[in-house]
């Protein structure tokens, strides 16, 4: 029974994996086994085999599911990402999905986003004449959506940022993690852009390339200057990334299925996913296969991994069942596929245990043989589950879609006895395979290498809080160091043990893009340059990523990042910036209430902002209450003042709101006894947010009738009733305004104006 050879590791099951009623290991890995097999017929054998796998650490299942089968733990998801639902353009939508986030990582799960759908800065909104403010305005929304979950939760929230190269904001994009001219940094994204094969080809060949939104061209670029701005910010800035949308459809296993349409990335990229799909991973620890390490005897036991992979992809498979979920769709969504990224981890120290050089003909010819085991093994296995559980409901009786799925790129390399099979049976999994960033359960695991990456250290010091908060720091071994400082002391390394630091750009590459050969899904990997890489070589890396068909590249040089590279004053200097942006709540806040009356709305609505005073004296907002007896528009009350605080305690100007809340109603608004017409509730909350904003300077006060304001706490005021109309049949009219809109003979006609539904 394998027991943990560095403090670091336990500390690590401590603080994030272990149960409430886990003495030790063996009760953990019986505790995750019991959970699983729950809801196999002979959940007794299957408990065994899970038991038997996890030991020793062989297979890491998703920290997810490590961390929330303790039954002492409610309401977790067991998944560790999700892709968002696609972002209607309108306040409305981005505000359902914003809600939607906040539900998702309060359960512990990460999410991506696609913005492309959002309409580009400038743009004119028909039904309010004004100017849409773009995709990148709105990131700050989610984003201090994750800062909030985070400050009250003990998970950070994980964020995926996308925007698709031909957006007419893309340029605005690139620069939105450092922030650009009059706004702040987005700190809580990681930014990928989509590029696309039409992209690329312009690139290649040095033509212009259209920026559009909807079919329309707003205006002509050189590709290769664009391409240009992109790398050279991430060669600055190690981001955006880059995700080759065209090469996931392209292997998109479920590409006749337009639902399924590969639309964005889990947070870290590992898995492309449709829109409202979920990431639910797992990962063989290869070390646990090696035998006689470092010496010339030393073997891979390709018979016991085969033979174990079945056991886990079941493990995986029941997990979607027994998990929570954070959203009906995401269960939905999940079932209908039965999406799985099985993958690896400590492959580093694999190759050093088995005498190889990471990137070395030695290494990738290894690579091949692993994963074609592992590939077709797993496509094996997923059949037999179909015909003992049934296949994905996609495939459930419905011969003219097996038929497609054999015919996917990627499926149609199997062998022909996988694919016949599939004809016969369907296959209980759609996807299969993904390598993941194992982070924290490597560190679980006794410290191995993360991933398919290399060994990052052999040795580091690593600071830690303890338990009265104290900090100390220790020295961590990876694993493969440890095991070889145990058997032979001090003795020299050999010249094929490699780190980081001694990797060219094409070993990672090419590691890479043997793994890409068999992976369904996506893998995510960091590709090291030193600080001195010219950057006209550093270009050609995205090229040779793009040409050897990766899904996705990341890069990490030394420089201006900020990462995990970061130097003790570069970490101090972040905190302090972060700190001025997000605010914590003192004890005690000032506050205006405002009365808002409409004819909307049987009963009034009271409105109260509190105000933060920064240290220069200046106020401004830091949240916001609203409370009413009008039942019906609570959820979208309690959304909209969350999402608003959120946005209130890391912005200092959220003026831009004001434009985003001017909402107009199908039915029509009203007026207000300032003679101006409020097309909505929620544009209603706007004037006084306005109202609120002037009071503070943040915005130009804008002449109106004096409301007569009656004062509440320290400068404050409520709007007074607006104008009262009798009820006698007639709607607001959506044109003029004014309660004159009668419907007879199925037709809406106002009296008024003469606007008529009808026309």
């Amino acid at each position: 029974m394998a027991e943990f050879n560095q403090p670091i590791s336990e500390f690590i099951w401590n603080k994030k994996y272990r149960g409430k009623d886990d003495k030790d290991l063996k009760d953990y890995w019986m505790r995750i086994a019991t959970s699983l097999a729950s809801m196999e017929k002979d959940s007794a054998t299957r408990t065994k085999q899970f038991f038997d796998l996890l030991s020793d650490f062989k297979f890491l299942p998703g920290g997810r599911i490590q961390a929330g089968t303790d039954p002492n733990k409610k309401n977790v998801t067991l998944f560790n990402c999700f892709a968002a639902s696609c972002i209607n353009d309108s306040i409305e939508g981005i505000l359902q999905v914003a809600k939607e986030s906040a539900i998702t990582q309060k359960m512990g799960g990460g999410i991506g986003f696609n913005f492309s759908t959002i309409r580009p800065r400038g743009e004119i909104i028909k039904t309010i004449q004004s100017e849409a403010s773009g995709p990148v305005s709105f990131m700050y929304i989610y984003d201090a959506v994750c800062q909030t979950i985070e400050s009250a939760g003990n998970r950070r929230g994980a964020q995926m940022g996308m925007l698709i190269v031909s957006h007419p904001d893309i340029e605005e994009f690139i620069n939105a993690k450092q922030g650009t001219s009059g706004t702040k940094p987005l700190t809580n994204f990681n930014l990928s852009i989509q590029v696309t094969d039409k992209f690329m080809n312009a690139v290649k060949h040095d033509r212009d390339f259209e920026l559009e939104f909807h079919g329309k061209v707003y205006k002509k670029v050189k590709a290769r200057e664009l391409w240009d701005k992109i790398i050279k910010h991430t060669y600055d800035w190690a981001e955006p990334g880059i995700f080759n949308i065209d090469t996931s459809n392209y292997y998109n296993n479920l590409y006749f299925i337009p639902e399924e349409e590969i639309m964005l990335t889990n947070p870290c990229g590992e898995i492309s996913l449709p829109y409202q799909g979920s990431c639910l991973l797992g990962s063989f620890n290869l070390t646990q296969y090696v035998s006689n390490s470092f010496g010339e005897s030393a073997q891979f036991d390709f018979e016991k991994f085969e033979n174990d992979l079945p056991i886990a992809l079941r493990m995986l498979d029941n997990v979607i069942d027994i998990s929570e979920y954070p959203l009906k769709v995401y269960e939905e969504k999940e079932k209908i596929s039965r999406r799985v990224g099985m993958g690896v981890t400590g492959y580093g120290d694999a190759l050093v245990m088995l005498g190889m050089r990471y990137g070395s003909s030695q290494a990738l010819k290894f690579t091949e043989e692993f994963m074609k085991i592992m590939r077709d093994t797993l496509y094996r296995a997923s059949i037999e589950l179909a015909r003992e559980k049934g296949p994905f409901p996609y495939l459930i009786d419905n011969n003219e879609y097996r038929e497609k799925y054999i015919e996917g790129n990627f499926v149609k390399q199997l062998s022909e006895d996988i694919k016949k099979d599939i004809l016969k049976y369907g296959i209980r999994n759609a996807f299969l395979t993904a390598i993941a960033p194992t982070g924290t359960i490597s560190i679980l695991a006794n410290n191995i290498s993360s991933g398919l990456e290399p060994i990052f250290s052999n040795e580091y010091t690593r600071r830690i809080k303890l338990a009265n908060g104290k900090e100390t720091e220790e020295v961590v071994m990876d694993y493969a160091f440890y095991e070889w400082k145990k058997r032979f002391g001090d003795k020299p390394l050999p010249p094929y043990w490699v780190s980081t630091a001694d990797l060219t750009v094409d070993d990672h590459l090419n590691t890479q893009s043997v793994f890409q050969k068999y992976i369904d899904l996506s893998i995510s990997k960091t590709i090291n340059v030193p600080e001195n890489y010219p950057y006209e070589n550093f270009k050609k890396v995205y090229e040779k990523a793009y040409d050897l068909g990766l899904k996705g590249i990341t890069t990490f040089r030394p420089g201006k990042i900020r990462g995990i590279l970061q130097t003790k004053e570069e970490k101090q200097k972040e905190k302090t910036i972060v700190l001025d942006k997000i605010l914590s709540r003192p004890q005690v806040l000032l506050g205006t209430t405002y009365k808002l009356k409409t004819p909307k709305a049987k009963y009034a609505f009271y409105i109260t902002i509190n105000d933060y005073e920064l240290p220069d004296g200046r106020r401004i907002p830091f949240e916001i209450f609203i409370n009413t007896k009008n039942t019906e528009h609570q959820s979208w009350i309690t959304a909209l003042t969350r999402v608003m605080s959120a946005v209130f305690r890391k912005v200092e100007d959220p003026s831009f709101l004001l434009e985003e809340l001017w909402i107009y109603e199908p039915n029509g608004g009203y007026f207000d006894k300032d003679g101006e017409y409020i097309p909505s509730i929620v544009a209603g909350i706007g004037k006084i947010l306005r109202i609120h904003l002037e009071k503070l300077n943040i915005v130009k006060p804008k002449t109106r009738k004096d409301p007569g304001l009656i004062t509440i706490g320290i400068n404050g005021g409520s709007l007074a009733d607006p104008i009262e109309v009798p009820n006698d049949g007639f709607e607001i009219c959506p044109e003029c305004g004014r309660r004159g809109l009668k419907v007879e003979e199925g037709c809406a006609t106002c009296i008024y104006c003469g606007y008529s539904k009808c026309d």
